[in-house]
């Protein structure tokens, strides 16, 4: 009996010493356990809808004289991967449309790429993009293409679950319309209110 005893009270020392010494070495390892939503090779995907306000439009062509198009929407997709913790690079296509006071249709399709700064706070994110790329602009038989597009952005979003985050954004959007006629120039600008989702992977 005194044996077992022995025995028992040799095992308990032996396991307590064990993991004594496994919790020394845990702490001596020096490394700090910090969580971040986006690491480098993370990507996501974007859709929105948007209500988009013409301003100042200038040019000879009837339809960008300010007061000849009304307010009309668009809907975007994209395609963006991190290059660091804070900076993406991506891809954007949207499809959007604004009716004229003669009840007809302008249209656009602009491709664009993009160059994302992301500073976050908690689960919060505060994605600040600019996007250069063309644009397809159709109005009743008139197509242009490709028409240069700039588009400046900012945002916020709440990440709700570590695949998914929620919120809104506003952009400027810049068109020209460029001809060997200077006299048919004409100068595009669009402001977009939008609210989006994104699925991260």
């Amino acid at each position: 009996m005194k044996k077992i005893i022995a025995i028992c009270c040799a095992f308990f020392l032996i396991s307590t010493a064990t993991v004594f010494c496994q919790e020394e070495e845990d702490e001596g390892d020096g490394f700090a356990v910090e969580y971040r939503m986006n690491e480098p090779g993370d990507q996501f995907i974007n859709i929105g809808l948007m209500v988009t306000f013409p301003l100042n439009f200038g040019g000879s062509f009837p339809l960008y004289r300010e007061g000849q198009m009304a307010t009309g929407g668009a809907g975007t997709i994209g395609y963006h991967r991190f290059l660091t913790s804070w900076l993406a690079l991506g891809f954007d296509v949207s499809f959007g449309y604004n009716p004229t006071i003669g009840e007809n249709m302008f249209t656009y399709v602009p491709f664009v790429l993009c160059l994302t700064v992301q500073p976050s706070i908690k689960k919060f994110e505060f994605p600040i993009t600019l996007g250069i790329g063309a644009a397809v602009e159709t109005y009743l038989s008139r197509t242009y293409f490709p028409g240069l597009v700039l588009k400046p952005e900012a945002g916020v979003y709440y990440r709700v679950t570590p695949s998914w985050s929620f919120g809104a954004k506003g952009n400027f959007m810049y068109m020209p319309q460029w001809y060997d006629n200077s006299d048919y120039n004409d100068y595009g600008n669009f402001a977009s209110i939008a609210i989006g989702a994104r699925y991260h992977f």
